[in-house]
């Protein structure tokens, strides 16, 4: 599904949802439940990135989540994102990257639980919110990641291989003779806009950074070990790819990567949010409830 459908889709659930929260709920009760579903970029920063470009290279990701409102500042949210990252040694701004070869792309999850603090109080009911509002966020996340990487047309010898083009998930061959799982830790933080435009839904902007704990998002950590390294020649072909732009591999002990460094990956969203209402997991919160007049009798007695 492309983005212009996705973000078409997006807004027919939100008109959708703005027609039966104006038919069926009464807007004076409270809501403290906000889900949201969102689209937007992502951009990793490793070893196949270029320093100092933000934008080069940005991939896509779709994401759903669910916050409640604790006070009328803070919140907490919990997230699933589908992204995808790219990075490739032809895109590089150095010489001694485009001759390295390497490249990778990779199709992520992402479960997120983050607290938020608005900049702004949100004091009143739901929908006495302020127009517009700025918050921040941080919080902790589970990462799954699987570098993928294209299948080369031949061995170092030239014999071909049968599934040459073809996407094969990197880890597998353990290009560094290292093995790493496919889930690490990370640490999303950043900032957000929202825009109040009707009582029952917000349209909101979300940057923020990951901090992940590992340095294998790319595949690329440390040094080539070396083609003797390898009794696969598939995994021999994948951990350095000199040889099919005409250069030799390289011997173990040269530089591959930057250990120092893990990886990470930004990414931007807009977000529809929309405020549940209270009765959404057959709760009512009393403070919110609306209560209706007694009626009186004739006398002035109550019935």
């Amino acid at each position: 599904m492309s983005m212009k459908k996705f973000a078409v889709i997006l807004l027919l659930i939100g008109i959708s949802l703005e027609l039966s929260a104006q038919s069926f709920y009464n807007r004076r009760i409270d809501r403290r439940w906000i889900a949201s579903v969102g689209t937007g970029t992502a951009k990793y920063f490793g070893d196949l990135a270029n320093s100092g470009q933000i934008f080069q290279s940005t991939r896509y990701n779709l994401e759903a989540g669910l916050e409640y409102r604790f006070t009328s500042r803070v919140s907490a949210r919990t997230g699933l994102t589908y992204f995808r990252i790219h990075g490739d040694d032809k895109d590089a701004n150095s010489d001694g990257r485009v001759v390295r070869n390497l490249n990778f792309v990779g199709n992520n999850v992402e479960i997120s639980a983050v607290g938020i603090v608005q900049l702004f109080d949100e004091s009143g009911r739901y929908y006495q919110r302020p127009v517009v509002n700025v918050n921040f966020f941080a919080g902790i996340a589970l990462l799954y990641f699987n570098p993928k990487t294209n299948i080369p047309a031949t061995d170092y010898n030239g014999n071909p291989f049968p599934d040459a083009g073809k996407m094969t998930s990197l880890r597998q061959y353990q290009t560094e003779q290292v093995s790493y799982g496919p889930v690490t830790l990370a640490v999303p933080f950043g900032v957000g806009v929202k825009l109040k435009v009707s009582p029952f839904l917000n349209i909101s902007a979300n940057g923020g950074y990951r901090y992940t704990f590992t340095d294998y998002l790319d595949d690329i950590s440390n040094k080539y070990v070396g083609e003797d390294a390898f009794t696969d020649p598939l995994a021999q072909a994948l951990a350095d790819r000199r040889p099919e732009i005409g250069l030799t591999p390289f011997d173990s002990g040269n530089k591959r990567g930057d250990p120092t460094k893990k990886d990470g990956y930004f990414m931007l969203s807009v977000r529809a949010e929309y405020y549940l209402p209270s009765n959404i997991f057959g709760n009512n919160n009393n403070r919110g409830r609306t209560y209706k007049k007694p009626k009186y009798r004739r006398g002035g007695k109550r019935r």
